[in-house]
Formats: C-alpha cells, structure tokens, sequence
C-alpha cells in the first residue's frame, strides 16, 4: 500500500513539473516581438525642412536617420552639425542628385558616393558611415541593370550596406499632396513588419512632410513601435530586413 502511494505521489510530481515547465515555455514563444522603426530622410540638408523635422523629432525624445546630398552640405555646413549635435544618425545619400550623370557607369556612382563621404567628413569628422541610400532605390530603373549589379556587390565588398524602405510615404510623388495623404499611406500600408523603414524626404519645399511627421510618429507610438537609428541597428534587425528584402537585396 505504501509503495501504490509513493508510486501516486511520484506520478503527480511529474504530471506537475511537465506541466509548470510547458506553460513557462509556451509564455516564452508567445511573447509579442519587439518591434522597431526607423524614420529615414533622403535629399537634405535643406534650411527650414531639415530644422523643423529635427525640433519634432526632439519634441518627442526620437532620433531619425538622414540620407544626405553632399553638395548641400557645402551650403549648409551648419545644417549637418545640427544634425550631429541632436545625435541623428548621418548616411550618404549621393554627392549631386542627378541619375544620369551619377549612373553612367560604376566608376561615376563611386566618385560621386566618395565625394559624399568626403564631405560628411569635413563637417563632422570621420564618422563610422556603413549604410547608404541608393538614389532611386535598389532596384531603380535610372541605372542600367548590369552597371546596378556591379555597383551593389561593390558596396558589399567594401562592407557598406545599401537599405531601402518598408513604406513610402508618397512625398516625393509631388509638392503639393496633403499632410493628410501621407498620414493615410502610414496607416493603411505600414505597421505590417515588425522592423519598418519609412521613406520621407527633407529637401526644401517639403512642407507637408514636416506637417504629416507628428501623425506618422504617433501612429507608430500606438502601435507599440520604438524609434532607433541606423547607427543603433541590431545584429537581428538586419537579418530581419535581408529577409524580408529591405537590405542588400
């Protein structure tokens, strides 16, 4: 009778442990991911844009990633240093936005890239810079595909890597679109990834891209998203957006 019992209460033991341990790690694969934004701005520095969209940005305690055009930073220096300053994350854009002239062939897109870099780092020094935009997007059809090829798996070999976005926000489509359109475009197309990129644009005239920025933040803080910068990537956060063909595709 007294080996039946110990049998019973061994039984009940295991029954319990199994049972506490699958419950502990079913918590563990049911956890909702982290999810992570980056608002990325191409085309600037430009006076009143770039200067607003920076104040939102600390408004909010967020920080944002700039894709910058080399040539404006030779007339705004002091742009570039606000951005630094207000710890945004800088990347190069392109030296002279001009697809045909930069696309001519992969010696003319390096020269122009380097140029860029250069002059980043005159302004603010020799910043770790490992991230580009490619004017266009990767799979822009301003280059020709072979040269784009070329071009792509050369900035792999240098260890720089070429992003593209999750969500266009639309404001490069025209000046005059309403704040409210690119808002919607937010809403309707993003929050789908659990690691988003938003395009958006900061030369000068962009307005309504500094009036929509608010509504774009705040639908992203409703959705639980946090706000880094490309210079605060993680390791997974980049396989995540090789995956999903954000990076280096």
């Amino acid at each position: 009778m007294v080996t039946i019992r110990k049998i019973y209460i061994f039984i009940l033991s295991l029954f319990i442990f199994i049972s506490y341990n699958s419950i502990h790690v079913s918590a563990l694969y049911t956890t909702t991911p982290k999810k992570t934004v980056y608002l990325t701005f191409d085309d600037g520095p430009s006076v009143k844009i770039t200067k607003d969209i920076i104040d939102i940005l600390k408004a909010n305690n967020i920080k944002g990633t700039f894709f910058v055009v080399g040539d404006y930073i030779s007339i705004y220096p002091y742009l570039l240093e606000e951005l630094e300053n207000s710890n945004m994350s800088i990347m190069p854009h392109c030296n002279y936005h001009d697809y045909k002239a930069l696309y001519k062939n992969e010696e003319a897109y390096f020269t122009d890239l380097n140029k860029c870099i250069s002059n980043i780092k005159k302004v603010i020094g020799d910043k770790k810079m490992n991230f580009v935009r490619l004017p266009g997007g990767a799979d822009n059809t301003y280059c020709e595909a072979e040269t784009l090829k070329k071009i792509k798996s050369n900035l792999l070999s240098k260890n720089i890597n070429y992003i593209d976005w999750t969500i266009d926000t639309g404001d490069s489509e025209s000046y005059d679109i309403s704040k409210d359109y690119l808002i919607s475009r937010i809403r309707d197309e993003g929050c789908l990834y659990d690691v988003e990129v938003v395009l958006m644009h900061d030369l000068g005239g962009k307005n309504t891209t500094v009036e929509a920025l608010q509504g774009i933040i705040d639908i992203y803080k409703e959705k639980g998203y946090e706000f880094k910068t490309l210079n605060d990537i993680e390791d997974q956060e980049i396989e995540y957006l090789k995956k999903i063909n954000v990076l280096n595709k």
